[in-house]
């Protein structure tokens, strides 16, 4: 099993590339990923861990290495169960070295093919027989905010939100060099393994904001579509092909899927649901989540919490309620009519309001049992 991190790439961009459309046509592509945590460490951990950053104990950009010793994630339970694992990385602390045989990370600005196939390679020889789970972390949009938008522009200059289109196009840019990448990757796992009994994932952790909201320069300091919205394509030789879904899924819902793709189980409870039978065996009307929930807590911009979250949401699909905890404010949005989230219709009556402030609430307030 392989999955490979195209670090901040944006679910609705994924168009734009013939290579990610080629990529598309192998397997399930699901396009409606709720990330539970919108920026790197929280967006892996919860995946790898299946539950959400408060169950884990990475809530916050202060908890990088505060993963819980009481759970366990998935290079652990795949090592468990005769795994040779490895991963690549942009830092060393995005995940624990908990579960690796294989726990690296490379600089900056890399050549992330060269390194991730260097990194395959020893995986498989290693392994001598043995399965393998191999994480690979393609940063090159993280490269670029980090050289050239974090270090140029404080939160609040305008002139960053003045330029949209240009921030986009570097974002698109990149994007396409990011699914060259991926495509090649596929071709290089497949020349190891000939495809047996192999899965690749191809995902994005959460998007890339491009100046859409004033104190957002990136991701991680809000709860809207353009940062916690993310994809998923799973291509293997049991995984149906040409299919795509965009039913409201969770990042929660990965690492069960992944154990029941694998035919492991677990002595226990995780809190997202396996979508493995629609990758195998077809979509379905019912599949999918009737509630998804984001949090964050920003670094920088206007309401900075960088030691616990401040920003949390509910999603339905069709709607989305956000919680702003610092200036105390709420927003709710119709995705389906306003899927760009311009028109806040809180407090104008509709209905199911009162319902997703109660649940939000009791989300936020809840009590881990982890």
């Amino acid at each position: 099993m392989i999955f490979v991190l195209l670090d901040g790439c944006r679910w609705d961009r994924t168009n734009i590339s013939n290579d990610f459309k080629e990529l598309q046509s192998e397997g399930t592509f699901f396009n409606n990923v709720t990330a539970a945590i919108p920026y790197t460490v929280g967006a892996v951990n919860v995946i790898f861990s299946g539950l959400y950053g408060k169950d884990n104990g990475i809530d916050a950009y202060s908890k990088l290495l505060s993963l819980k010793d009481s759970i366990k994630v998935l290079p652990e339970i795949l090592q468990e169960n005769g795994y040779f694992t490895s991963c690549d990385l942009i830092h060393n602390k995005i995940v624990s070295k908990r579960g690796y045989d294989i726990h690296q990370a490379h600089k900056s600005e890399t050549d992330y093919f060269s390194i991730h196939t260097e990194l395959l390679k020893k995986s498989f020889e290693m392994a001598n027989g043995k399965p393998v789970f191999t994480f690979l972390h393609c940063g090159l949009i993280h490269d670029m905010i980090v050289n050239e938008v974090l270090s140029k522009y404080e939160y609040d200059d305008k002139s960053y939100y003045e330029q949209k289109e240009q921030n986009l196009a570097k974002l698109d840019k990149l994007f396409l060099e990011a699914c060259s990448y991926a495509k090649k990757i596929k071709k290089m796992v497949d020349s190891m393994t000939n495809s047996r009994n192999t899965i690749i994932i191809f995902l994005s952790d959460h998007g890339t904001a491009s100046g859409e909201r004033f104190g957002e320069r990136n991701y991680g300091s809000y709860t809207y579509e353009e940062t916690i919205r993310t994809f998923y394509l799973f291509i293997g030789q049991k995984i149906l092909k040409k299919q795509t879904s965009d039913k409201l899924l969770s990042t929660i819902d990965v690492l069960p899927t992944v154990l029941d793709l694998c035919g492991i189980n677990v002595n226990f409870e995780l809190p997202g649901k396996s979508f493995a039978n629609v990758i195998k065996e077809g979509i379905t009307k019912n599949h999918g989540t009737k509630y998804t929930f984001s949090e964050t807590g920003a670094l920088h911009g206007l309401y900075p919490s960088p030691g616990k979250p401040n920003v949390f949401c509910i999603n339905t699909g069709k709607y989305k309620l956000i919680y702003f905890e610092t200036p105390n404010e709420w927003s709710l949005f119709d995705l389906e009519n306003d899927p760009l989230e311009q028109k806040n219709i809180f407090g104008t009556g509709i209905s199911l309001e009162k319902e997703l402030r109660e649940k939000l609430l009791n989300w936020i307030n809840r009590e881990s049992k982890y």
